[in-house]
C-alpha cells in the first residue's frame, strides 16, 4: 500500500493522520507526504529542520515540499498548486490519498483540499500513465476540522477508521512536538490530553481503543 498525505503546512499532516502513517510505515507500507508551504509569517522556528525530524519519527518515504505562501493561498496560482500535487502523485504512485476537508476554518486548508481534488483526478484524465487511485479521504485537524462553523462545505463526518495503537498516537504526539508551540496545554485540542482523548473517543465510535477517523470521498477495494 502507498498513502499519500497531502496537507497545507508543516504538522497539518501529523496532527490529521500522524498514528495511521506511523502505524502503515511500521508494517511495511510506504507513507509519501506532499506539503503545499514550508515556512509561517508566524512561525519563528525551522521548519525544514521541522519536517525532516517528523517525518523521520513517523517513517515518512519521501516529502514533497512546495513553496506557496502560508496564509497566502487565496493569492497563489491555482493551476500551478495543482501540478505540484500532480507531479507528487506522479512519482509516488499512491493507492491512498488523504487531504484536508473542504470546511477546515483554516483558508489554506479549503484551498488544499479544493486543489487535491482536482489533482487526483489525474489517472482519469488518461493523459499520463498513473495507476488508479482507490481511496481518496479527508483528515480531521485539530483547532481547524473542528473549529468550523461554516456549513456551505459541509462539515467533517467520519465514516472510515483506522484502529491504532498507543504506540502509534504517542509517536503521531511525538512528531507533533517537534515544532515549537504547536503543542498546547489542555483544554486545547492540540494538548497531549486531547488529541489521545479524540483516538479514544474514535476508537469507542468503531469498537476499537484507538482510533483515527476519516471522511471517505471515493473508495474501491484496495
Amino acid at each position: 500500500m502507498r498513502y499519500l498525505i497531502v496537507a497545507a503546512h508543516p504538522d497539518d499532516e501529523v496532527l490529521g493522520a500522524g498514528a495511521v502513517m506511523h502505524k502503515a510505515s511500521m508494517q511495511g507500507d510506504s507513507v509519501y507526504v506532499c506539503l503545499l508551504s514550508h515556512w509561517s509569517p508566524t512561525r519563528d522556528d525551522n521548519l525544514e529542520n521541522g519536517i525532516s525530524a517528523s517525518h523521520s519519527i513517523l517513517g515518512v518515504k519521501k516529502s514533497y515540499i512546495g513553496d506557496f505562501g502560508c496564509m497566502r493561498f487565496k493569492d497563489e496560482d491555482h493551476h500551478a498548486m495543482v501540478r505540484f500535487i500532480e507531479t507528487s502523485i506522479r512519482d509516488c504512485r499512491p493507492d491512498v490519498l488523504v487531504t484536508h476537508h473542504p470546511s477546515d476554518i483554516h483558508i489554506d486548508h479549503g484551498i488544499t483540499s479544493e486543489c487535491c481534488l482536482e489533482a487526483g483526478k489525474l489517472p482519469q484524465r488518461q493523459i499520463d500513465d498513473v495507476s488508479a487511485i482507490r481511496k481518496i479521504m479527508f483528515m480531521e485537524v485539530p483547532s481547524s476540522t473542528d473549529w468550523n462553523i461554516n456549513p456551505v462545505n459541509g462539515v467533517f463526518t467520519p465514516n472510515v477508521f483506522f484502529d491504532v495503537s498507543k504506540d502509534d498516537i504517542d509517536a503521531k504526539i511525538s512528531a507533533v512536538g517537534v515544532y515549537r508551540d504547536v503543542m498546547r496545554k489542555s483544554p486545547h485540542p492540540r494538548s497531549c490530553i486531547s488529541l489521545n482523548a479524540l483516538a479514544v473517543v474514535r476508537g469507542s465510535q468503531c469498537g476499537k481503543k484507538y482510533a483515527e477517523a476519516f471522511q471517505m470521498v471515493f473508495g474501491l477495494e484496495v
